[in-house]
């Protein structure tokens, strides 16, 4: 069976490009006024990449390929041609204003090498989110595994977990090598999104109330950190991708293009006493480990109870208040990859010529980068899948007979 677009993970996929891009916009933009709301999303970007493993591991095990090949395909076209256009916008770009890059550099992005944190193949300085599409590529192989052998879920699973935790207690091995090594334990991630839509198709569910006090949870350990380098430690942005993995389970449970309630087996579904044991040792965590600021501490806090007394209707709730938006975020989601590439090149150039005053910089950006991912999802993309269409029509089909001569 293949399932088309799911109406709740394309606005969750929705909700992961915007807090990139604003994350972006708002927390490497030069000279922006403070803002307590902006601040807040800018702290959440790379929680947001880990959302979208989640999202991407769970859509493509949504999808049933006839072939390796066509699997291979499909990926590679939805990702690479959008890629390489990108990478040549930041190379112009990074020419215009002057900004140095080698050739190593180059190559390192042409062949998704940049992610080895190895010096000379690090992404662009324009191109930096590009570090996440290298990962999704070793991911979409290790899927392919997956497949051929449906058992390695679980074991592959647990030892990226394993070394993702490992490396903390072991003395750090070479860039290049250590930055595998965060390749595949973030790959538990991917992989959580593969499980949970398993676990969905196989009748196992879990209630929207349990699904959303999960995510609250996931977003107060966030900011709870283990190793120095926090920005990717690995503690921190597994528990928010389990918050969100429960999320997104919950939605697919309730979607009848993924789960036939008839056919459910089973329901996961919290009780108070549970939720109120968690949200303790989550809040003890925050407010005995987290170096986050007070009134951030406080916000989360407030969040969590509330998810952790009335779930349920506050998730309902949200879907209510969220509702009127969602033909914007289906439009943004069917952006998203080409917003996540195209917006930090205009970053990047803005914050060099500083052309305007810093907020008209940032409306412009903004509404730039919208524009051209637009034009790169529904103008170039379309124009690729058409030309390649094409050719293997040309060569599938077979030579055309000669027209007889005239007379005979």
């Amino acid at each position: 069976m293949k399932v088309g677009r799911v109406t709740s993970l394309e606005y969750l996929r929705a909700c992961c490009a915007l807090v990139v891009l604003i994350a972006h916009l708002y927390g490497e933009g030069v000279g922006l006024p403070p803002f307590g709301p902006l601040t807040a999303l800018s702290h959440y970007s790379v929680e947001a990449v880990m959302g979208f493993f989640v999202l991407s591991g769970c859509v493509i095990s949504l999808q049933d390929y006839t072939s390796t090949g066509g699997y291979y395909r499909a990926r590679l076209l939805r990702i690479l041609p959008i890629y390489y256009a990108v990478f040549a916008i930041s190379l112009l770009a990074m020419l215009a204003c002057g900004v140095h890059f080698g050739l190593w550099q180059i190559l390192g992005n042409i062949f998704f090498l940049q992610s080895l944190d190895w010096e000379p193949l690090n992404p662009l300085r324009f191109f930096i989110p590009s570090w996440s599409l290298s990962f999704e590529l070793y991911y979409y192989t290790g899927f392919v595994l997956i497949v051929l052998m449906p058992r390695l879920l679980l074991p592959l699973m647990a030892a990226s977990i394993a070394v993702g935790f490992g490396l903390y207690f072991v003395s750090p091995p070479p860039e290049a090598a250590v930055w595998l090594l965060h390749a595949f334990s973030y790959f538990a991630m991917w992989l959580g999104g593969v499980l949970i839509t398993r676990l969905a198709r196989s009748g196992h569910a879990v209630s929207i109330g349990t699904g959303a006090f999960m995510f609250a949870a996931g977003l107060c350990l966030a900011r709870v950190p283990i190793g120095a380098a926090v920005k990717f430690d690995f503690a921190r942005l597994f528990g928010v991708s389990v918050g969100f993995a429960f999320l997104v389970w919950a939605l697919l449970a309730m979607s009848p293009q993924v789960a036939d309630p008839a056919r459910r087996r089973t329901m996961l579904d919290f009780n108070l006493a549970i939720r109120g044991a968690i949200a303790a040792a989550t809040l003890v965590l925050l407010w005995g480990f987290s170096d986050s600021h007070r009134s951030t501490k406080l916000e989360l806090t407030v969040l969590l109870v509330l998810f952790t007394l009335a779930p349920a209707w506050l998730a309902d709730l949200c879907g209510r208040l969220l509702r009127p938006a969602t033909p914007f975020m289906l439009y943004v989601a069917g952006l998203s990859y080409g917003l996540y590439l195209i917006h930090y090149p205009l970053l990047q150039t803005f914050n060099l010529w500083h052309p305007l005053p810093p907020v008209v910089d940032f409306v412009i950006v903004l509404l730039l980068s919208f524009a051209l991912a637009h034009v790169l999802e529904y103008g170039f993309q379309p124009w690729i899948r058409a030309r390649l269409r094409a050719r293997r029509t040309a060569f599938a089909s077979p030579p055309a007979a000669a027209k007889p001569a005239h007379g005979d």
